[in-house]
């Protein structure tokens, strides 16, 4: 799916509508966003910032931490990429990724991620990566990687 057909479909549309018409099986929810598979690119999934006048604006946060550290080698392949984010920051299209085995999940990550609920990471294929990642934490100028405290919700 390209970028510009993935905004084609959030764009200008109320969230009620994204729901009925893009979001298939729930499949997540956090403190702030609703997690939808993307009813016609199952590889993909929406999230939905419930109440924006929250305050806690983590689909902006988490596009704004794709769009500035995707490419720098420290973080950027391990986060799954975003795809496309609606005009008010409410909606946001990422890769999909699947859960895996708790014992393959790495013993070491990036210090910058900073919740470690399994369920915040999986696989694309054969790539491990974060897909919850609004807040990050800047590293210590020579500590990169952190032993990994995992845990479930």
């Amino acid at each position: 799916m390209g970028v510009k057909h993935a905004l084609s479909l959030i764009r200008g549309k109320s969230i009620g509508r994204i729901i009925k018409t893009c979001c298939g099986e729930k499949i997540g929810s956090g403190s702030c966003r609703d997690v939808y598979a993307f009813k016609q690119y199952p590889e993909y999934v929406i999230k939905i910032e419930r109440d924006p006048s929250g305050g806690d604006f983590a689909n902006v946060c988490e596009w704004k931490n794709w769009v500035n550290h995707r490419q720098w080698n420290l973080i950027g392949e391990w986060l799954a990429p975003c795809i496309a984010i609606n005009e008010t920051g409410q909606v946001l299209v990422q890769r999909r990724v699947r859960p895996g085995r708790r014992k393959d999940y790495p013993k070491y990550i990036p210090v910058l991620l900073t919740d470690l609920k399994l369920e915040n990471f999986g696989w694309i294929g054969k790539k491990f990566v974060c897909c919850d990642y609004p807040m990050l934490i800047m590293p210590e100028p020579k500590k990169k990687m952190k032993y990994a405290k995992w845990w479930v919700r």
